[in-house]
């Protein structure tokens, strides 16, 4: 999946910088909400091999920084 548009927002020293809460609603501010497909909260065995395939190859993704990053997400 890919997304065919992207945002035209211009910001500039005039706006505030800030944080927003990470949540599945964040992708779909200005469209419709996020399916568990496109979330990936129901992966398929095939896309679960496929992760843990990707993380033996020579990259800087392990399994402990990956269950850092959902330990992030969760807090």
């Amino acid at each position: 999946m890919l997304e065919h548009f992207t945002d035209g927002d211009l910001f500039s020293c005039d706006v505030e910088p800030g944080w927003a809460p990470m949540s599945t609603s964040g992708p779909a501010q200005w469209g419709p909400p996020a399916t568990r497909d496109f979330l990936g909260a129901s992966p398929s065995p095939q896309r679960l091999r496929d992760v843990i395939e990707a993380m033996r190859g020579d990259n800087e993704m392990d399994p402990a920084r990956l269950f850092g990053l959902l330990k992030a997400a969760n807090s």
